[in-house]
């Protein structure tokens, strides 16, 4: 969810709300705290969210040629075992560590509860 003052929401932050800031859902319609009957976020919204929804997006995104890729950011569940944060060698090592990911399912999924499942890309 965006808010009026340009930034984020999602469940859980209510308590960093600035009195007077406007909440806009992830279906784009106003949201009350308490009053709202859904919730502001989607319920699979850690990293996804559609690209022309971005503020900051490069203009020429859908350019035919393309726009420079500095990084691409995973965004799996590991509960133990795996670094929250690391960095590929090079483009190669990057697409292997993509390739080769495990992830534990979310409420998104078929599998529910504490499975950890081969999960390219983080998909």
């Amino acid at each position: 969810a965006s808010t009026s003052d340009g930034g984020v929401f999602w469940e859980g932050m209510e308590d960093e709300l600035t009195d007077g800031i406007e909440i806009t859902d992830w279906l784009g319609k106003p949201w009350k705290m308490g009053e709202s009957k859904t919730p502001a976020a989607h319920p699979n919204s850690r990293f996804c969210s559609p690209a022309d929804q971005c503020p900051i997006i490069d203009p020429k995104w859908e350019a035919a040629e393309g726009v420079p890729i500095d990084a691409i950011l995973f965004g799996g569940r590991r509960p133990h075992g795996v670094p929250l944060v690391y960095e590929a060698m090079n483009w190669e090592h990057g697409v292997f560590i993509g390739s080769a990911m495990k992830s534990e399912a979310t409420a998104a999924a078929e599998h529910k509860g504490k499975v950890i499942m081969h999960d390219p890309f983080a998909m």
